[in-house]
């Protein structure tokens, strides 16, 4: 029996889930980004109008991606949150990233929570969790919220 299971964690990937959803122009990295930007998002139970437009404008500067192209990319990202069993299985491969990248997607996803201008508990909730996830040290995670309310 855990010869079974050692070969089906060997043959499923935790990130499987992830990578379902890829989406033309983006690296997996960078729909997995997105993906987190998303779950931000919606960590409030809905996605503002001004959280939408930020995500697409993310899409544009970040990546070069518009119009069809980046409101499917954030479509497949809602979808890929709706399917997610965990946020796990977005941020395992993110680890993979240089420390200061990790950061700097944590920067992101601050702004991302107060896109509409007001930081829900959820979202704060998340975003602790997810600099957990990506081993992201308490103190840039504090820096990086203040550094996000300053600007």
């Amino acid at each position: 029996m855990l010869k079974a299971l050692q070969n089906f964690f060997q043959q499923n990937p935790i990130s499987e889930q992830a990578t379902l959803h890829q989406v033309d122009g983006l690296t997996n990295d960078a729909f997995l980004s997105l993906v987190l930007m998303t779950e931000i998002s919606l960590a409030d139970g809905k996605l503002s109008d001004e959280e939408h437009d930020h995500l697409l404008h993310e899409l544009e500067h970040e990546y070069g991606i518009t119009g069809d192209q980046a409101e499917n990319a954030v479509k497949e990202a809602v979808q890929a949150v709706k399917e997610a069993s965990s946020l796990h299985d977005f941020t395992a491969q993110l680890k993979a990233l240089r420390y200061e990248q990790r950061v700097e997607l944590l920067e992101t996803l601050w702004v991302v929570a107060y896109a509409d201008s007001k930081l829900d508990p959820h979202e704060e909730s998340m975003l602790r969790k997810l600099a957990d996830l990506l081993y992201i040290s308490h103190a840039d995670y504090i820096r990086s919220k203040l550094k996000v309310m300053d600007a």
